[in-house]
């Protein structure tokens, strides 16, 4: 069952968190049974406030009631759309209803989408990068960061408190037992890692130079306010330079993961000879079989950070498995470009082009293809032994 949590963060701002536990594939892709947050803020000043992102439209009747906990609805003059995707805009319709006057910014393509989305009578005020909102003892300024991770994403930064709310970037799957980042712990960081996977990894280079424009801007801040997970208010550089490093895809040094099918053993049976083959490794596996089904997101998560990727198919239907052919793709769309090492295993039992359809898919997608067995059946000794060199010199280097 969902439930809200209403909590100052500063002296002016109250976050309005909504727990989604009911929520089980995050944009109807990814499998995320640790849930998610929902963070709106309130900012209130001395002559009306600003509501800086709103829910999901499901939850629109608990904003409402959570937002009326904290404040008169008609004193809010501004609503802030940094990211126009429904999961923070839902409840604009309901709070048009009960606000038509109060006035919602954002970057200029964010209007066309809310109002193909959304029935709502509040006027639309496009923003420019770097434009500035004052009120009198309010100072907002809104830094445009496209495709982090759609075209109208900004930045809102409240320059009276340091604080800046950033929506997508430096925001995290689950929903932690606090509000901010005193209870960030590897778990923690694991479902920030997997959020940044998953919904900015292929963006993960306008990630990067959004980042650096922060930094030439000479925007420091005091808080990170995301609108998923925790609010870093302790430590605010620690999810920076987190995200800055997972964004580049930076090695755990001795990290190899496997992901593989095997659909009566072949396969499965070469991946238990590498792993005896090579005992320092530190495997993370990932397995589609006849009695077992991974989830592709943790197999995206972990292989982020890997130092080697191992990929291994059976042939089916003349080519690669169905899973495999699915992960590789997502895999290409996800982590383009970061030039990972990848060894390829194909198995088959009268002919297959599985292997060279897998290797054009992983070059194209930028990985560093550096070994690659196809077998009948059984691999042989010379091309296992061959194999786990290869991942060995991976691993040394």
């Amino acid at each position: 069952m969902v439930s809200y949590i209403i909590r100052k963060i500063s002296n002016s701002v109250t976050l309005l968190r909504l727990n989604d536990t009911d929520v089980k594939y995050f944009e109807a892709n990814w499998h995320i049974p640790e849930g998610i947050t929902y963070n709106a803020y309130v900012v209130k000043g001395k002559e009306g406030a600003v509501l800086i992102d709103l829910w999901k439209q499901k939850y629109s009747g608990l904003f409402l009631e959570a937002l009326k906990q904290v404040i008169d609805p008609a004193e809010i003059r501004y609503v802030v759309v940094n990211h126009a995707e429904p999961d923070h805009t839902g409840a604009l319709e309901a709070f048009s209803e009960i606000n038509p006057n109060a006035v919602v910014v954002g970057f200029p393509i964010a209007e066309g989408l809310l109002r193909a989305k959304y029935s709502f009578k509040n006027q639309f005020k496009p923003l420019k990068n770097d434009e500035v909102l004052s009120l009198p003892d309010i100072t907002l300024k809104f830094i445009y960061t496209p495709w982090v991770h759609w075209p109208e994403t900004m930045m809102t930064y409240y320059e009276q408190e340091g604080i800046l709310f950033t929506c997508d970037a430096f925001g995290s799957y689950s929903i932690p037992d606090g509000i901010d980042d005193e209870v960030a712990n590897k778990e923690y960081e694991h479902y920030s890692e997997k959020y940044l996977a998953t919904v900015i990894g292929s963006y993960r280079d306008n990630l990067l130079k959004n980042i650096e424009k922060l930094k030439q801007e000479g925007i420091k801040p005091a808080i990170i306010a995301p609108s998923h997970g925790l609010i870093w208010s302790k430590n605010p550089e620690k999810i920076i330079q987190l995200y800055t490093r997972w964004a580049r895809g930076e090695s755990d040094e001795k990290k190899v993961v496997i992901v593989y099918a095997s659909m009566y053993g072949s396969v499965e049976d070469v991946i238990k000879k590498i792993k005896e083959g090579l005992p320092d490794a530190d495997f993370k596996t990932f397995a589609f079989t006849d009695d077992r089904r991974d989830d592709i997101e943790d197999a995206l998560t972990e292989a982020n950070s890997a130092k080697a990727i191992i990929i291994a198919s059976p042939t089916y239907e003349v080519g690669p498995h169905i899973s495999i052919a699915q992960v590789i793709d997502v895999f290409s769309m996800k982590m383009k470009g970061l030039n990972k090492p990848a060894i390829l295993l194909t198995s088959y039992g009268w002919s297959s082009t599985a292997d060279k359809r897998n290797l054009k898919a992983m070059q194209d997608a930028g990985f560093k293809v550096v070994d690659q067995a196809t077998f009948k059946e059984k691999i042989p000794d010379s091309d296992l032994k061959r194999i786990i060199n290869s991942i060995s010199a991976v691993l040394r280097s």
